[in-house]
């Protein structure tokens, strides 16, 4: 009796990609090749995408700042852009990222420490 105790895990996520998150997790294979597999696709070159991706950061960034600080110069809107990208998870740099020579190990704790970081994110509190 004591071992159906245990109060079951419950998680909760709004917004798409909170739910894409927790899906990603609950559905996670657990045998052998499929961790290693996804171990294996974590980023090791962040910087490859830096620049795509702050450019895509800058297109969909400056019409609103145009709308909440007309009037500046565009030298001045990159500069804000840069500084909030900085800390935006849409960075590739803000994400998990590997040393280019990681071994097996490194990339399976790196592995589990997102996954232990997206539940801790969408437990819910009781």
């Amino acid at each position: 009796m004591e071992a159906f105790e245990k109060e079951i895990e419950s998680y909760s996520a709004t917004g798409l990609d909170n739910a894409i998150d927790l899906m990603e997790v609950v559905t996670a294979k657990t045998d052998k090749a499929s961790v290693g597999q996804a171990a294996a696709g974590i980023e090791k070159h962040p910087e490859r995408r830096f620049k795509g991706a702050f450019e895509a950061y800058k297109e969909a960034q400056l019409p609103i700042l145009k709308d909440d600080y007309p009037g500046l110069r565009l030298n001045q809107y990159q500069d804000m852009m840069f500084k909030n990208f900085q800390k935006s998870p849409d960075n590739p740099f803000n994400q998990t990222v590997l040393a280019y020579d990681a071994t097996k190990e490194e990339k399976l704790d790196a592995l589990k420490a997102k996954k232990a970081q997206v539940e801790e994110r969408l437990r819910e509190k009781s």
